[in-house]
């Protein structure tokens, strides 16, 4: 089935529970919302039917940390949760992640594929004679350096999180005034945000003139779909498509002042003007 209704919704980039429930069939084993930008993607209304079904829910958060639903943070639902504690993310490790696992067997086979299909930690392994591989695995332990920063951002991270928080409310409150860009929701008030997006047309030429003039804006991301390594497995996505041409990252990082984001919200209302098609291009 071909649906924009089966697809993410472009305001926020997320899937909602009603886009998920329209595109599960008889052969889903599991589903995986990627929380885009910090927002929780709640799918509690689905509850019964995975259970019903049998489908495991395996959420991509590596941008949400900090972010909530209701009153529970993420990784505090139930589900199998992953984050990511990269350089640039709310919580760093500087690299690095977690997986909040569902059950005590999930943590069990989570261990065991981290630490070469052992399952113990080098630490057990050295007060033995022997130790035994029980499947194959991954050497994908953090070092003890990664989790000494981590430990600390983690003791500053409410501040953290407010002032990434204000960062894009001042974002929402400069982008009113530049009516070409529309504004990806976060939802701010329940979320720990990971950037700021909007989606504009003419989107590689807005970029280009961007970076041209010292404005570090990106691209987060090209659609997966389309890479060559998920061909086989190739579906149209015509809302995730369409918004892959128009989502522009704007700099988002805690070293922004108020006149910073002034200075980008000013030059992108600029360049959206010259970019824009003139009216007898569009009476074409």
């Amino acid at each position: 089935v071909c649906s924009s209704d089966l697809d993410i919704d472009p305001d926020t980039q997320c899937v909602t529970a009603r886009t998920v429930e329209q595109a599960l069939t008889d052969r889903t084993r599991a589903v995986l919302p990627v929380l885009y930008g910090g927002r929780a993607v709640d799918l509690t209304s689905l509850t019964d039917t995975f259970a019903e079904r049998g489908i495991a829910v395996l959420e991509d958060a590596a941008h949400a940390f900090g972010s909530h639903q209701s009153k529970q943070l993420v990784g505090a639902t139930g589900v199998l949760t992953c984050f990511s504690f990269g350089p640039i993310k709310s919580l760093t490790c500087i690299e690095g992640g977690a997986i909040v696992p569902r059950t005590a067997e999930d943590a069990h086979q989570a261990r065991r594929l981290r630490t070469l299909g052992i399952g113990q930690s080098q630490a057990d392994r050295i007060r033995t004679t022997s130790y035994t591989v029980h499947s194959a695995g991954l050497r994908a332990t953090m070092s003890a350096v990664h989790a000494a920063v981590g430990l600390i951002q983690l003791m500053r991270f409410p501040p953290t999180a407010t002032a990434r928080q204000d960062l894009w409310r001042a974002y929402a409150t400069g982008l009113t005034d530049v009516p070409g860009a529309a504004l990806v929701d976060v939802d701010i008030e329940r979320s720990v945000p990971f950037n700021c997006v909007v989606r504009v047309t003419d989107r590689d030429r807005v970029f280009t003139t961007l970076r041209d003039l010292g404005i570090g804006v990106g691209v987060h991301y090209p659609p997966n779909h389309l890479q060559p390594a998920f061909r086989p497995w190739h579906r149209p996505l015509p809302a995730t498509e369409a918004s892959a041409g128009q989502i522009l990252s704007l700099p988002f990082h805690l070293g922004l002042t108020a006149d910073d984001v002034h200075h980008v919200t000013a030059v992108l209302d600029k360049v959206l003007h010259a970019c824009a098609p003139s009216r007898q291009d569009r009476t074409r």
